[in-house]
Parts: C-alpha cells; sequence; structure tokens
C-alpha cells in the first residue's frame, strides 16, 4: 500500500488533507470521446480490413509485380495503425478551425477519398494497373513519412499543436495531403469511372482548402516561426531543385 503524506500546518498542528484530485470538465470528456476515441475507433476498422488484406495478397503472390502490391497494402496498414496511435495520444490543440462548414468539409472530404474506390467504375484497364501501384505506393511512402514527422499533432480538422518543419516539411508545407492525394489518384486510376473520379475530385478539393484552413490556424497560433517557414517552403509539391540539392 502506498503511504499518502500528510503535511502538518506549523500554527496550528492540524493535519492538511491532501488535495482531492480535479474533477473532470465537460470539456475533458467531449474532446477524448469526439476527438479520440471515436476516430481511433474508425481507423481502426480500416486497420482490420488490411490485416487481412495483407495476408490474402502475400498468399496471392503470382507475378513479380504483385510484390508491389504487397508493399502497398503494408504501406496502408502502417498509415492505418499510426492514425490510431497518434488519434488516441495526440497533443493538446493550440488553435483550432472549428467552424461548421470547415468542419463538414474536413469529414466529407477525407470520407470521399476513402469510398471513392466502392464507387461503380468503368472497368478494369489492365494496363493502369502497374501505374496506379506505384503511384499509390509512392503516395503512401510520402504519407507515411510525413506522418511519422507530424506524429501527436496531427487532425483531420484545421488544429494546431506544434510547428513542424523537419524531414518532408522541410520541402513542403503539407506532405501527408500531398502523399493521400498521390495514392487516392494511385488506387482509382485502374478503374476510373465517372462517380469515383467526382469523388477523387472532390477529395482534392477539400485537401487544398484544408491546406489553407490549416496555414491561418498555424499562423495565429506561431506567429514569429510559421511565416519565415512559409516564406521559404512550398505549399504544395516540393522543388525538385531543392530535394537533390
Amino acid at each position: 500500500m502506498t503511504a499518502i503524506r500528510v503535511e502538518e500546518d506549523v500554527r496550528s498542528g492540524d493535519p492538511v488533507p491532501p488535495a482531492l484530485p480535479r474533477a473532470r470538465t465537460g470539456k475533458y470528456w467531449r474532446e477524448l470521446v469526439f476527438s479520440r476515441l471515436i476516430p481511433a475507433l474508425f481507423f481502426s476498422v480500416f486497420l482490420a480490413r488490411y490485416l487481412l488484406t495483407v495476408w490474402d495478397s502475400v498468399h496471392a503472390i503470382r507475378q513479380p509485380w504483385d510484390y508491389l502490391f504487397v508493399v502497398q497494402q503494408v504501406l496502408a496498414l502502417t498509415y492505418f495503425t499510426m492514425l490510431v496511435v497518434l488519434y488516441s495520444t495526440r497533443l493538446p490543440a493550440r488553435g483550432t478551425d472549428h467552424r461548421l462548414a470547415v468542419i463538414f468539409i474536413a469529414f466529407t472530404g477525407t470520407f470521399s477519398a476513402i469510398g471513392a474506390s466502392f464507387l461503380p467504375g468503368g472497368g478494369r484497364h489492365e494496363w493502369l494497373v502497374l501505374p496506379a501501384d506505384i503511384l499509390a505506393t509512392a503516395g503512401l511512402v510520402y504519407a507515411v513519412w510525413g506522418l511519422a514527422y507530424l506524429r501527436r499533432s496531427f487532425s483531420i480538422i484545421p488544429e494546431a499543436r506544434r510547428l513542424v518543419t523537419g524531414g518532408p516539411y522541410a520541402f513542403s508545407r503539407h506532405p501527408v495531403y500531398l502523399g493521400e492525394i498521390v495514392t487516392a489518384i494511385g488506387i482509382n486510376l485502374a478503374t476510373f469511372g465517372l462517380p469515383s473520379a467526382l469523388a477523387v475530385l472532390y477529395f482534392v478539393i477539400c485537401e487544398v482548402l484544408r491546406m489553407r484552413w490549416e496555414e491561418r490556424v498555424l499562423a495565429r497560433a506561431f506567429p514569429d516561426q510559421y511565416p519565415a517557414y512559409a516564406a521559404r517552403t512550398p505549399r504544395y509539391a516540393p522543388n525538385p531543385l531543392k530535394v537533390l540539392s
């Protein structure tokens, strides 16, 4: 049993009771449920799905390029595993943009990328399968790399926790968004149809809007550091000359 140290009041000699822990506020519980548990549980569904997909894809290898698909599935599994962990342990926000339109676009845009692959397509174009896998794999590599540096600052809604400028963030301001856009195009390229094309287009528009909203939040939260970072770092794609230098 752990002993509780009780200090005595010097003047009266009476024992001073230990301080009671603070009661959890409604804001704390809303943050816990809606900003941590529900998103983590949602992404856990995809984590479980990709666990099964990786297992099936390993046992379905027939051609050399099938290994690329396995790598893609492992990266997707890594991506969703990171989302579950990061959402469960992320840092408190220093700045937010919780306008209703912003929340709506952030969430519907995210889900449109996920749902695009389930929409009716234009048939499978075999000649596009390999380029699509290469594109999706490259996008996932970049997104996972970005998450590895963003870590506990990740959020779907524009929020500021800490200013990340290392790794892929030294080459562009939004590497996770860029990786997600490339991945969404790659996943749907080989079965492109009008519904999935519109869903991907909506996703890209939402990602661009999220970039701009997030930059405003970061500029308010880090007024001394963010303007200088934004001035030297491209918003969208990395500058090839800077990457190679």
